[in-house]
């Protein structure tokens, strides 16, 4: 069985004029009646805005049990808004928020920019909403785990889950006598084959800048777990240290010697995956939510079963597992505590309970403990994926976007593709990134 992503039709919600206390939720006359009281109910509006893309299978899951709830409860209405890139989302959103227009739900990473929101009382909190509701231990504990501050709070909900791995193009590794590495040096050596073949070794999304970051963080979570991001964060470790110094130096080889596609840092999320399944470059790093795009019928005939995947190479001495590697429940969705009303509550009760199945069986893997049979007849490549879930570790990398202070974290999505271009040294680099941590990180890490 072969199942196709519903597409969605969304509606743009026009943002209210300046001096408006909120636009997450609008109120106006309807002429739907409340399924409780037979009386007519007053329309509410809720604006989600997205991060993750209007069309992507948790918006457009969330979107079809929202137009399903509304048919019991005609007063309620969810519109979705999202923008193009991720750091073009960022910064509407922190604009929204400045101008008291805080959307009634809205994706981010619990970050330092989240932590002040929560201090200000304006997010609701999930964690104890998913106790109230007695579905907090329906959820994969890592879902769970990667959606948490530091001390254990939790003020988003995960509707996503995945494991990112290296998906690489399975004939051209054989028509070259390669096999997939196990170690970054034996990675290294695989991509200088494929150059000196005249393929590019590895496609990157550059825009959105998170890509390229995950590949500083590959091998200092290799030799310290989370611990250097979590030191660094506050001043309390260096780049200039191994670890840091480690990771700068891969992006940079990377970069430099052409292990990148050709304009790399101008590449988005869609054009660097559509290089991969065109067949163009041997390696794609990116996570699970991928998956059923690596199965899809359009696939040229090269590429259709040709898309194998391996874990995140390891290294001497490393600190974590084999299975240990970046896992996550995604950006989560945050609630407007001034919005979340009766109606929203009963909304997520009901998403609650209809999300899982309605999103797993669109090829996607839940952040719920769900999981498809073979009966279900999904591709090969789904299942070998939740088995690869499976048989994943408890330790898992945490992405650094989400623990810098914004200041850092923004300079370093800046300047990580002119590390990449060769515009900075390595050790300029670090130095550039340890000034700024002195420079920021005080105002956010007390």
């Amino acid at each position: 069985m072969v199942l196709t992503l519903s597409l969605v039709v969304v509606t743009a919600l026009v943002s209210a004029c300046g001096g408006s206390s909120n636009t997450g939720s609008t109120a106006e006359n309807g002429s739907g009646t409340s399924a409780n009281s037979g009386q007519k109910a007053e329309k509410k509006t809720y604006k989600w805005f997205v991060a993750r893309g209007v069309d992507s299978p948790p918006a457009v899951t969330v979107k079809e049990i929202a137009d399903e709830f509304s048919k019991t409860h005609p007063e309620f209405e969810l519109v979705l808004e999202g923008t193009g890139d991720r750091p073009s989302y960022l910064q509407k959103l922190r604009t929204l928020i400045a101008s008291n227009e805080m959307p009634a739900m809205f994706d981010t990473d619990p970050d330092a920019y989240a932590s002040k929101l929560v201090e200000k009382g304006k997010l609701v909190d999930m964690k104890k909403l998913l106790q109230d509701l007695g579905k907090y231990d329906a959820f994969r504990p890592v879902a769970l785990q990667y959606q948490q501050f530091a001390d254990g709070s939790m003020y988003t909900l995960p509707i996503e889950y995945g494991i990112e791995v290296f998906w690489y193009n399975i004939k051209m590794f054989k028509d070259l006598g390669l096999e997939p590495p196990k170690t970054f040096d034996e990675f290294l050596k695989v991509a200088e084959t494929l150059k000196q073949n005249g393929i590019t070794p590895i496609a990157v999304d550059g825009k959105d800048k998170w890509p390229v970051l995950r590949y500083l963080a590959f091998e200092p979570f290799r030799m310290t777990g989370n611990d250097f991001i979590e030191n660094v964060k506050q001043g309390k470790a260096s780049f200039k240290d191994p670890a840091g110094m480690a990771g700068i130096k891969l992006v940079h080889e990377l970069g430099t010697k052409g292990y990148f596609q050709q304009g790399f840092s101008s590449t988005d999320y869609t054009a660097a995956r559509d290089l991969f399944l065109a067949g163009k470059t041997g390696i794609y790093y990116m996570g699970s939510w991928e998956t059923m795009n690596f199965a899809n019928d359009k696939l040229s005939a090269d590429m259709k079963d040709n898309i194998g995947f391996f874990r995140l190479p390891m290294m001497d001495g490393a600190k974590t597992a084999e299975n240990d590697y970046f896992i996550n429940s995604g950006i989560g969705v945050a609630f407007n505590q001034e919005t979340f009303d009766d109606t929203m509550k009963e909304f997520v009760k009901f998403l609650l309970e209809k999300y899982p199945e309605a999103y797993t069986k669109k090829g996607q893997f839940s952040p719920f403990n769900y999981s498809l049979d073979q009966a279900q007849g999904m591709p090969e490549v789904f299942y070998k994926i939740q088995d690869e879930i499976a048989k994943s570790g408890s330790v898992f990398a945490v992405p650094w976007d989400t623990r810098l202070d914004p200041a850092t974290n923004e300079l370093l999505g800046n300047e990580l593709n002119a590390l990449a271009l060769g515009a900075h040294t390595p050790d300029d680099f670090a130095d550039l990134m340890d000034q700024a941590i002195k420079e920021n990180a005080p105002k956010y890490f007390k």
